[in-house]
């Protein structure tokens, strides 16, 4: 039962597990034996989970015929290409420079201790010598298994491999539904995604039995268009942990499994499952401003400074971090993309201890910009912005502590206090890294913290610092904390519907006027921006925390802003602006500012908001 397409390549009897998968969708599902407990297996995976949580930092690389382009791995849909322009490609990809050897150094130079490479992107192409089909890299002029020779190369660094795998498959014949702007072209009719579905199942035996001990995650993709159940995605899951004991499979096909994956974004907070428990994620980004796959015309890389913070960020909530490189059509990676490797190796080989092997922050919000990791009794404090009066209050901390140090070199050792309001480390004159500055604090025991509240004063002025908000955003989030003349400020703030919320207690029900001190530099005025009170939001994202479609981001919210105001340019000076009178509860309230358009403007930069009653 082999197909072909009207190009002639082809795609292989759909047979699954020595299993003829039909049109009939009762059939199409694999029959499972009740195997009961398996606690080989169970303990062999929760093995893994530890081993991935201690892991801490991986490299992700796209790598495909969409390189040869240079305009992306979307290139098939951004650009409406068809498939007969599309296959045209596969002569030009070369991969004269290929050497995944010098991949896998590099990974192992930036302190990365695993890999997840895409074996097959959204276009179908088959970065390994599938058995199933044509459409592969072995009759490209590469002409090599990419995929053996990436996993050979990078464990023998002892970098542990995983495998990426688009379910979605824009070249297959039965993968629906079709793109929109092809569907005339490619009608549906006569073709059932279960059958693409038993072409899959070949693909995901194949990488996951031939390839040695890898992989130890299958990193699924594009599960977004189809319903989980029209997919047999349990099914399949099922099958693909006979055939990898102690695997782990991510969230993309819409099924509750090990890992959660975020991307393109950092979530405000720690990732909890629905038992208060904190869950396995890992944060995907990118080095370029979008495309995961070769650009040619990137100009905008996320600064070196920002990856590094973005790392702690990411580990000091629970997280992994997952980091992009999207090599040349011929194998080669990017100046920009060695240069930041190397930066991030040089941070890692003096203070990788604070990132390896620690656990989450104790502390929910913190006063000064800098994040904090957790090794037993031991805390990493990661200073961004040495603080002008060269001390730092971890709140609430309850314990004996035994000592302060600055870690890294030589251990000087700090001064400290206890008071009312915690812990109090007076800091050296000078910031002891350029970036990111790391002091050890030594406890009688596993931390003890209270949580912080925003709560207000004795006027009933309730104070909202930047650094006690959380910063949201869906896919391709650009808030951030900046830092400028020493002080941390909101900034990247252009796009939708990036916001900054913040959780407090109101003392008593009534009026409160809203008030941020902001700035907007010249000719940038007429950002849009929208003020929600314990705001109400739509379930419009996707696992990835991409909105399912271009509208949803401007639907988010349910209930209707409680304020709306534009900015006008302040010159880049920070004034005082009064926003007008917001309603709040008697208890606990959230307060959300978020940009509703930028209108082509930078947006605004906020240091500071308050909500005094009226």
């Amino acid at each position: 039962m082999e197909k072909k397409s009207k190009n002639g390549i082809s795609y292989g009897a759909v047979m699954c597990n020595g299993a003829l998968i039909n049109k009939n969708k009762e059939t199409h599902m694999v029959k499972q034996k009740q195997e009961g407990n398996q606690p080989g297996r169970d303990e062999a995976r929760e093995s893994v989970k530890q081993w991935f949580r201690s892991a801490k930092f991986g490299m992700f690389i796209h790598w495909g015929v969409y390189s040869v382009t240079g305009r992306g791995e979307w290139l098939r849909s951004s650009e409406q290409v068809k498939e007969d322009e599309y296959i045209k490609q596969v002569p030009k990809f070369k991969g004269e420079k290929f050497d995944p050897g010098k991949w896998a150094a590099l990974a192992k130079r930036a302190g990365m201790k695993y890999m997840v490479f895409t074996t097959k992107h959204h276009d179908g192409f088959c970065m390994f010598d599938a058995h199933n089909t044509d459409w592969k890299v072995t009759n490209s002029p590469v002409g090599r298994d990419v995929l053996a020779d990436v996993t050979k190369a990078f464990e023998k660094e002892g970098i542990k491999v995983g495998y990426y795998y688009s379910i979605m498959d824009w070249h297959h014949p039965d993968y629906l539904p079709r793109m929109a702007f092809e569907a005339a072209d490619r009608p549906s009719e006569g073709h059932d995604v279960m059958d693409y579905i038993g072409f899959m199942r070949e693909h995901l035996k194949q990488i996951l039995t031939e390839y040695g001990e890898s992989p130890f995650v299958l990193w699924y993709d594009g599960g977004w268009m189809n319903a989980p159940e029209d997919l047999g995605a349990a099914e399949t899951n099922a099958l693909a942990r006979q055939w990898k004991p102690g695997l782990l499979i991510n969230d993309r096909h819409h099924t509750k499994e090990d890992l959660i994956t975020p991307e393109q974004r950092v979530p405000a907070t720690g990732i909890k499952d629905e038992n208060g428990e904190p869950a396995l994620w890992e944060a995907c980004l990118t080095m370029t401003s979008h495309w995961w796959g070769y650009d040619k015309n990137e100009k905008n890389f996320k600064e070196k400074d920002y990856i590094l913070r973005m790392l702690v960020d990411i580990v000091s909530k629970g997280g992994n971090f997952l980091l992009n490189v999207g090599p040349r059509p011929d194998g080669s990676l990017q100046r920009e993309f060695v240069e930041r490797l190397v930066f991030l190796g040089k941070w890692m080989d003096k203070y990788g201890e604070a990132i390896y092997n620690t656990t989450a922050s104790p502390f929910n919000m913190l006063p000064f910009y800098g994040r904090v990791t957790v090794s037993g009794s031991r805390l990493y404090v990661h200073v961004f912005a040495w603080p002008k009066d060269r001390s730092i209050l971890l709140p609430n901390l309850k314990n004996n502590v035994l000592q302060a140090s600055v870690f890294g070199g030589r251990r000087k050792k700090l001064a400290f206090s206890k008071t009312d309001a915690g812990l109090r480390i007076e800091l050296p004159e000078k910031a002891t890294d350029a970036t990111v500055s790391v002091i050890a604090v030594d406890l009688d025991g596993a931390p003890v913290v209270e949580p912080v509240k925003i709560v207000a004063d004795k006027r009933g002025k309730i104070e909202l610092p930047v650094l006690y908000g959380d910063l949201v955003g869906p896919h391709g989030q650009r808030i951030r904390y900046e830092i400028q003349d020493g002080c941390t400020l909101v900034g990247s703030w252009y796009r939708a519907p990036d916001r900054i919320n913040w959780t407090f207690e109101a003392p008593a029900s009534g009026e409160y006027r809203l008030e941020i001190e902001a700035s907007t530099d010249a000719g940038e005025g007429g950002s849009h921006y929208e003020v929600y009170v314990n705001p109400q939001l739509r379930p419009a994202l996707a696992p990835n925390g991409k909105p399912w479609g271009a509208e949803d981001a401007k639907r988010l919210f349910v209930n209707p802003p409680d304020l709306t105001y534009d900015t006008k340019s302040t010159n880049g000076i920070f004034r005082l602006r009064r926003l007008g009178v917001l309603k709040l509860e008697a208890g606990t309230n959230v307060v959300s500012i978020a940009l509703k358009d930028a209108g082509g403007h930078k947006g605004m930069k906020l240091f500071a908001a308050k909500l005094v009653k009226c």
